[in-house]
């Protein structure tokens, strides 16, 4: 039977951070349990080590409650802090994913370069249907966060100082 524990990422407080399931010993789950498990304990992701491939070198897999997803950095931070101090590397569905974790327990990863790609039109036009109801005007006329001009156009901030996370994140060892 898997042992499911359940972290905080990025903060020194359990009740603060990012929470996120981690299961060390999911080698015999299959895709349905992986679900089910992570529906269960209904955090945003939940990381599943399915393989030990020896010299720290570990495949994990990632779940949402809906679906598996291909990278989580929060669920990778707890998977690391959950194997202990030492230097890993992740295989992942994005790709490879180098993690360090300290005496103290600070986890530092370095994350798999983001993934750009054209969202076909029906998808896009499903979540353009979606948002008709959002928000699709703004209360401020300097407000970035959305643009119009007939249509729904989300704005996502890009380059330095925009809010899109570095490649390195560092966290403390936290139990929730």
């Amino acid at each position: 039977m898997a042992t499911i524990e359940r972290y905080a990422a990025f903060t020194g407080d359990p009740a603060g951070g990012n929470p996120a399931g981690v299961v060390r010993d999911a080698f015999d789950l299959d895709d349905a349990a992986m679900q089910k498990i992570a529906a269960d304990v209904g955090y945003s992701e939940t990381a599943f080590v399915t393989a030990d491939q020896g010299d720290g070198n570990y495949r994990v897999r990632y779940f949402s409650p809906l679906a598996e997803v291909p990278f989580c950095g929060h669920a990778t931070v707890a998977t690391a802090v959950a194997l202990g101090p030492g230097q890993y590397s992740f295989t992942t569905n994005a790709g490879e994913v180098p993690v360090t974790v300290d005496d103290n327990g600070r986890a530092t990863l370095t994350s798999v370069p983001p993934t750009i790609r054209e969202l076909p039109t029906p998808a896009l036009q499903a979540l353009l249907t979606a948002c008709a109801g959002a928000r699709t005007t703004s209360t401020r006329p300097s407000s970035r966060r959305w643009r119009t001009r007939g249509r729904i156009t989300p704005y996502w901030p890009r380059g330095p100082g925009s809010g899109w996370p570095n490649s390195t994140t560092t966290s403390r060892r936290s139990r929730g």
